[in-house]
């Protein structure tokens, strides 16, 4: 079966790409596998934002409610919350697309560009040129027309994806 993973950093911004891949997995007969890759603090490091190790116990109770929030929200899919464990970010993206034999990765990304992007890069971007499948980077605010036709009250779905 295609699988199709979307990460999310558990924020409702990071949520943008699920609806994405819903939408994507319906039409494609796909399974879904979410992705949030939790950490205390983020470090840069060039490109890429290096995760420094979590705490076992405060990373379990995070992971918990958090895993509950991304079932809630996608109920078909596989939710897989880790920590980063010492990797980028961008690598922890890219070990479970190879773990899942994931056929695309869909995320969000939030535009910034300029000096911003100069700064603090984009994991979006380093995971777009370094997965060995396509991405499809969704940006912050836009929603699928699915969920825009279903919770007309959800702020962001005034939005529709542009072609």
């Amino acid at each position: 079966m295609t699988r199709i993973l979307v990460t999310t950093d558990g924020s409702e911004l990071g949520h943008g790409a699920l609806g994405h891949a819903q939408a994507l997995a319906g039409a494609a007969h796909a399974a879904v596998t979410v992705l949030c890759v939790q950490a205390d603090a983020v470090a840069l490091v060039g490109e890429f934002a290096y995760v420094p190790p979590v705490d076992p116990a405060e990373f379990a109770a995070q992971a918990s409610a958090l895993r509950a929030e991304l079932q809630a929200l996608v109920p078909e899919a596989r939710v897989r919350v880790e920590p980063a464990a010492g990797r980028t970010l961008v690598r922890a993206i890219l070990d479970v697309a190879r773990e899942e034999n994931a056929a695309l990765v869909v995320m969000s990304t939030h535009g910034r560009g300029g000096l911003g992007r100069a700064l603090l890069g984009s994991v979006a971007e380093a995971v777009a040129h370094h997965a060995p499948v396509p991405v499809m980077l969704v940006r912050a605010g836009q929603v699928p027309a699915v969920w825009a036709a279903t919770e007309p009250d959800r702020p962001a779905a005034r939005h529709t994806p542009t072609a």
